[in-house]
């Protein structure tokens, strides 16, 4: 088989963990905090447009979040971190991990102690 009509196989890429997720929000956030002072310098104003256009230089925008690719709705989050820091000036922090639901930590009840449904 000739070189050329070999297959190449993608790289396999990994799915981001909720930490790295936040992670990327926060240093897409500083970048755009970042931006907002590199355009005041260029005399523009940072606009909601200004900022959303300043996001589209850096190229390919959001990470893979989901291995092959990434969900819309993940590229919108990371765009709308960039753009809403980029226009206000100040980092947009994301929430922490919420917390775990809390698990019983009452001991089962044994079958023989369960009420009866017969009288």
């Amino acid at each position: 088989m000739q070189w050329w009509r070999l297959r190449t196989i993608p790289a396999v890429q990994r799915r981001l963990t909720w930490d790295q997720k936040v992670e990327e929000l926060r240093k897409i956030g500083e970048l755009g905090a970042d931006a907002h002072y590199i355009l005041l310098t260029q005399n523009k104003q940072p606009t909601n447009d200004e900022c959303t256009a300043n996001y589209r230089l850096l190229g390919d925008g959001a990470p893979s979040d989901i291995g092959a690719g990434s969900t819309p709705e993940w590229r919108d989050l990371h765009q709308s971190y960039f753009v809403d820091s980029c226009v206000t000036g100040k980092p947009r922090v994301p929430n922490t991990r919420p917390a775990d639901p809390p698990t019983s930590t009452a001991p089962p009840t044994p079958a023989s102690a369960a009420p009866s449904a017969k009288p």
